[in-house]
């Protein structure tokens, strides 16, 4: 007779499987927005505004997702961490009187809720069966239907709204810069302020500071999320686009706008020399 795989070591190994999945996801999420900007930068050089407009607002509702997946992953590390200290909880009434501050409690409610809006990783059904067992089944029916007691950032980031216009039309203006495409809210003197800006930080040195405000304004919660700089969620902030894009298109347009001056600075130097 077979042996039976202990409860801990099934759910320790779930919840393993679930991170690795997790950040599969996000890398071949991120390698289709990638793309998906560079179909946008060539709508707005055929002149499909609209049409950019569009694809830029199914764009922002990825990164919002991106957003999620990158949240799960850490409740999963957590509870992975924590498994022992899960093991001996005993039932609902333990959970949310002994571990509202330690994140397990948010933990087991977030990934309950959002198994249903993450099909793609097939091991968060298998972490909400496994805790449906040690919960019951009125827990996790409770949490599906109500999001009772799961994370306000987890619900937001589970209902992806129509983003807003000005939002829209910051992603758009990131993108048309990035790639030098032609677009009609994009001026030339919000083009020459962010080259400025840009150079400027890169003579500053680099110092790694924990700055509060690259967190998750949510300090009522155990876990806070380190985000990128510029996401979905910063609309005071410009979109951070890779530099080793940005330098290509400096340099293309380098080429294109200084070709002439440098050609005439080199005949003054060799006639110079002829002197």
């Amino acid at each position: 007779m077979a042996q039976q795989i202990p409860f801990n070591i099934k759910l320790k190994t779930c919840l393993k499987m679930c991170i690795q999945r997790l950040r599969y996801v996000q890398e071949k999420q991120q390698a289709l927005a990638k793309q998906d900007r560079r179909e946008v930068a060539q709508f707005l050089n055929d002149g499909k505004e609209q049409k950019a407009h569009y694809r830029v607002e199914t764009l922002i509702n990825d990164d919002v997702h991106i957003e999620l997946l990158e949240i799960l992953e850490l409740y999963c590390e957590l509870l992975h961490a924590r498994v022992s200290i899960l093991m001996s909880i005993t039932d609902e009434a333990n959970l949310i009187s002994e571990h509202m501050n330690d994140g397990i409690n948010e933990a087991v409610r977030a990934l309950v809720y959002a198994t249903i809006h993450a099909p793609e990783v097939k091991e968060l059904a298998q972490i909400r069966d496994l805790l449906t067992l040690k919960f019951g089944p009125d827990f996790v029916k409770v949490i599906l239907d109500g999001g009772i007691g799961v994370p306000e950032k987890v619900v937001k980031k589970c209902s992806p709204n129509l983003p807003g216009e000005e939002l829209v039309v910051m992603y758009l203006k990131e993108i048309a810069r990035t790639y030098a495409a032609p677009y009609s809210q994009l001026t030339d003197t919000e083009d020459e302020e962010l080259e400025d800006k840009e150079e400027l930080e890169e003579l500053k040195p680099i110092v790694a500071v924990d700055n509060d405000d690259q967190f998750t304004e949510d300090a009522k919660h155990p876990i806070s999320v380190r985000k990128p700089r510029k996401n979905s969620e910063t609309l005071e902030r410009d979109l951070k686009i890779p530099k080793d894009i940005k330098k290509d298109v400096k340099v293309m347009r380098r080429k294109e706008s200084g070709g002439s001056d440098d050609l005439e600075q080199l005949k003054k130097r060799f006639a110079a020399l002829r002197r």
